[in-house]
């Protein structure tokens, strides 16, 4: 049995980089623990206008977390802002400790938010004695970057394909940003899920790059 943590920087990140394959691990009877290390309302960089409060964001988690059935961690740290520093690394690292963990899944390293940038390298240097260190692909976005993950590693998801989606479609308010956006994340999902198990002879996949790996 593994002791399976995923980190993303807001919530969301995690279900559309690993949702199917928390699923699989769930299947196999592991215990999954969600952290997102941020704790406050979702704002806009260039308005600073508010997108998503933090009342929503809580609920919207807690829903996702119900679908995997796994248990749901929020550090106190602040959108835009999330730290690469003591404070950020040991409260992971207590998490890490607590919840006896030995697989983890995050950001990848050629992400361009600063967050999630932020949230590799504190999961790195929390994460520096664990055996298991998998990084999942962010969902692209059109305009911010063409570059993606180098992937050495694939989870066949075509079976929980469906509870991913389902996962994903708690985070409504951030379904309705995207929209407003002219990207319709399900879509995105679907195919890039598709364009990775093309590349292993399946339906859905999910690909990740491995920083560490011993025994998953």
């Amino acid at each position: 049995m593994k002791n399976v943590m995923a980190i993303g920087a807001h919530p969301d990140d995690i279900e559309f980089g690993c949702g199917g394959t928390l699923y699989k691990h769930k299947q196999n009877g592991d215990n999954i623990v969600m952290v997102v290390m941020t704790n406050t309302k979702s704002i806009n960089g260039v308005t600073g206008k508010s997108l998503r409060t933090k009342e929503e964001l809580q609920s919207e988690s807690e829903a996702s977390a119900n679908v995997l059935g796994c248990d749901l961690e929020f550090l106190p740290f602040t959108d835009l802002h999330v730290p690469f520093s003591f404070e950020s690394i040991s409260k992971l690292e207590k998490l890490m400790i607590d919840y006896k963990t030995d697989t983890i899944y995050t950001h990848w390293g050629g992400d361009t938010n600063q967050d999630h940038i932020a949230t590799l390298k504190t999961t790195m240097a929390s994460a520096r004695l664990l055996p298991n260190v998998l990084c999942y692909e962010q969902l692209p976005v059109p305009r911010i970057t063409n570059v993606y993950p180098t992937a050495n590693y694939y989870v066949d998801i075509t079976d929980v394909f469906n509870k991913k989606i389902e996962m994903c479609e708690c985070h409504d308010s951030q379904l309705k940003k995207y929209k407003t956006q002219g990207f319709d994340v399900l879509d995105g999902l679907d195919i890039l899920a598709r364009y990775r198990g093309n590349q292993i002879g399946v339906k859905h996949a999910e690909a990740f790059d491995i920083l560490k790996m011993v025994g998953l």
